[in-house]
C-alpha cells in the first residue's frame, strides 16, 4: 500500500523538467492518462471569449471526488452536449477519490508504457485520451492544510497546469466550492471558508498566468449539499453545472433523455477507466493462475473483456450526441 503524501515545491523550480510518461511518479499522475502530442493542442480561447469546442474534440474532467462524483447525476455532461450538439464532443470524467494537485495515486502500472516483467504479463493496453480540453477543479480539499500552505499548494496546481498544458491549452479552471454551515463539521464552515479564499485567489492567478479559463465559485445553497456537508447533492452538481456553463459562455440546459444517455455511457467508461481488480488486469497479480480462464490457462478473459468495451463506448456516444440533438432542436 502507497501512502498519501503531501509535497511541497516553490516558484524557484518552474518550469518543471520534462515528464516520463511511463514513470509511476504519482505527483503527476494524470499526464500518463493522455495520448502525447508532437505539439500541444492550441492555441488557446482569446480573453472574454466564450468556448467553443472543436468538432469531435475530447473534454476531460479532472479533479477529485467533486468531480469523480459528478458522472451520477450528468449534468455537466449534458449541458455541454446539448448547448454543442452539432460538435460530437466527447467527454471523459477521470475524476478520482482523494486526487489532489500534489498528487494522483493510482494502482501500480495504471497507464504505464512498462508493466509487470513476470512471465504472462502484458503492459496495460488501453487507449489514452486524446487530449482537448481539460476541465479542472482542485484545492478544496488542499485548504485543510491551511493558510501557511497556500504557496506550496499554487506551486503544485502550477506544475501540474503546465504538464497537462503540453498536451493541450484548452484549459479550465474551477474555484472549489465553499464549505456549508451545515453537516457535522458546520461549526468550522467560517474559518475554513476564509482560508480557502485565499487558495481560490491563488487558483484565478494561475488561471490568468497560464491562459486558461477561471470558472468562480458562485453563489451556493445548504440544499446543494449532502447531509454530510461535504459533498454536493443532486442539486448541488446541477449548480455546478450551472456555474461552468455560466463561465463558458452558454446557458446550461438538461434533457432527460440526454442525460440518462450520459449516465449509461458513464457506466461503461467506469468499467474501461477504472476497471476492478486492476492487479489481475494489468497490475501484478497477471501471472497468477486466477487471473486467466479455468479451462484454458493461456486465456486472459480479463483481457478481452476490456477490449470489447470501445466500441460499447462509441456506441453510447452516438446515442449521446442523438440524444443531445432532439434535445436541442425542442
Amino acid at each position: 500500500m502507497r501512502w498519501l503524501i503531501l509535497g511541497a515545491c516553490t516558484f524557484a523550480c518552474l518550469p518543471v523538467p520534462a515528464f516520463d510518461p511511463a514513470s509511476q511518479d504519482d505527483s503527476l499522475a494524470l499526464v500518463r492518462h493522455f495520448e502525447p502530442r508532437d505539439e500541444p493542442l492550441g492555441p488557446a480561447w482569446e480573453p472574454g471569449e466564450p468556448w467553443i469546442p472543436l468538432a469531435g474534440e475530447t473534454v476531460t474532467l479532472l479533479g477529485g471526488t467533486t468531480v469523480f462524483r459528478l458522472r451520477d447525476a450528468g449534468y455537466l455532461e449534458a449541458a455541454l452536449q446539448l448547448a454543442h450538439a452539432d460538435k460530437n464532443v466527447r467527454v471523459r470524467n477521470i475524476g478520482w477519490p482523494a486526487d489532489t494537485a500534489y498528487r494522483q495515486q493510482r494502482p501500480m502500472f495504471f497507464f504505464t508504457e512498462e508493466g509487470d516483467t513476470r512471465p504472462g504479463s502484458v503492459p496495460d493496453q488501453r487507449n489514452r485520451i486524446v487530449p482537448g480540453t481539460m476541465i479542472l477543479q482542485f484545492g478544496r480539499m488542499e485548504s485543510l492544510d491551511g493558510i501557511e500552505s497556500v504557496s506550496d499548494f499554487e506551486s503544485a496546481y502550477d506544475r501540474l497546469v503546465f504538464a497537462l498544458s503540453r498536451f493541450s491549452q484548452r484549459i479550465v479552471i474551477v474555484a472549489p466550492h465553499p464549505f456549508p454551515d451545515k453537516g457535522p463539521a458546520a461549526e468550522l464552515a467560517a474559518g475554513r471558508n476564509e482560508v480557502l479564499a485565499h487558495y481560490t485567489r491563488r487558483i484565478q492567478a494561475l488561471a490568468d498566468r497560464r491562459g486558461a479559463i477561471f470558472v468562480p465559485a458562485g453563489e451556493w445553497e445548504p440544499s446543494d449539499f449532502a447531509a454530510n456537508g461535504l459533498h454536493l447533492s443532486d442539486a448541488g452538481q446541477r449548480r455546478f453545472a450551472e456555474n461552468v456553463a455560466r463561465a463558458l459562455g452558454f446557458e446550461a440546459r438538461f434533457d432527460e433523455r440526454t442525460i440518462a444517455a450520459v449516465r449509461r455511457k458513464n457506466d461503461l467508461w467506469d468499467q474501461y477507466f477504472r476497471p476492478t481488480n486492476w492487479a489481475f488486469l494489468f497490475g501484478d497479480r497477471q501471472h497468477v493462475p486466477s487471473s486467466r480462464g479455468h479451462r484454458d490457462s493461456e486465456q486472459r478473459w480479463f483481457l478481452d473483456e476490456i477490449a470489447a468495451l470501445p466500441p460499447l463506448l462509441e456506441q453510447a456516444d452516438e446515442e449521446i450526441w442523438e440524444a443531445a440533438r432532439k434535445g436541442g432542436a425542442q
